[in-house]
């Protein structure tokens, strides 16, 4: 099982959470976003009484920051560009994966329209990387700073992620005489009042016309290719660390960051045995 947590920290010092976390959840990579902690430091509390100790490779990302259970040699950079990082992850067991971390700009400073460009970007490197690894084993995760219903994530050109696995199952489907490929979004399972999770990852307030208060703004999208590794079930939006809660009053809690963590595991081992 490989598991993922990522967690956009809002320059928070959250030092005892994250290890936390990656010790109590076994997390095999780590990936945070708005981070301002000293990675020495960081590795160093990651480090204290554990035998799978994580590591830092050379990564080029100013805005995403990767701690690893494997070896250096199972990681390989494959593009970086600001905000988007992509890796190769072959762990010394399981069928190695593609991993996208995002950290793509904010509402504030972009239009609707600009996001709907820079994703038709994204998807654009994303492919392009799957071209150069010869497979579409892709999972990405990261704080997009759009919905998971808006055009940026839904549009064809786009991430082009739906809400049902079946669908995506099929792969893919031609518009305008072009195939495009699909990407799985799970996370529409977690939005909204009807789950035991929080109705969302980012909780924001004003007094616009309109307003979500909650926002799924982290997510966790993937391919087909991926799906037979994945159980709804492995899938986390994380509102406690310990004994304490991140929701406080309904909202996320201010000594913690503005984003809430969230985590997935793949069962990548078991790819092996059904032939992928």
């Amino acid at each position: 099982m490989a598991t993922i947590l990522f967690w956009n920290i809002n320059k928070k010092p959250l030092i005892e959470d994250i290890v936390y976390l990656c010790h109590t959840n076994e997390v095999d990579i780590l990936i945070l976003a708005e981070s301002e902690i000293a990675e020495v430091e960081l590795l160093e509390a990651l480090n204290s009484n554990i035998e799978r100790i994580y590591l830092s490779p050379y990564n080029p990302s100013s805005r995403l920051f990767f701690f690893f259970r494997y070896p250096p040699e199972s990681i390989s950079l494959v593009s970086d560009e600001e905000g988007v990082a992509i890796r190769r992850i072959n762990p010394p067991i399981g069928a190695d994966i593609l991993l996208v971390a995002l950290h793509l700009s904010s509402k504030m400073y972009m239009t609707e329209d600009d996001q709907k460009f820079q994703a038709a970007r994204v998807a654009q490197l994303i492919q392009e990387a799957e071209s150069r690894v010869g497979h579409m084993k892709t999972l990405v995760i990261g704080d997009f700073n759009m919905n998971p219903f808006e055009v940026g994530l839904v549009g064809a050109d786009c991430f082009h992620a739906v809400m049902d696995k079946n669908i995506a199952k099929k792969r893919s489907r031609k518009v305008q005489k072009q195939r495009r490929f699909y990407f799985y979004n799970p996370m529409w399972g977690l939005m909204g009042d009807s789950s035991p999770v929080p109705s969302g990852t980012y909780y924001y307030p004003n007094s616009r016309y309109v307003n979500y208060f909650w926002n799924t703004f982290d997510q966790v999208l993937l391919r087909p290719d991926l799906l037979d590794a994945f159980s709804k079930e492995n899938l986390a939006v994380i509102s406690k660390i310990g004994g304490k809660d991140l929701i406080v009053n309904q909202k996320i809690s201010s000594t913690s960051s503005d984003h809430l963590p969230i985590m997935i595991s793949l069962s990548i081992e078991g790819m092996i045995d059904n032939g992928y």
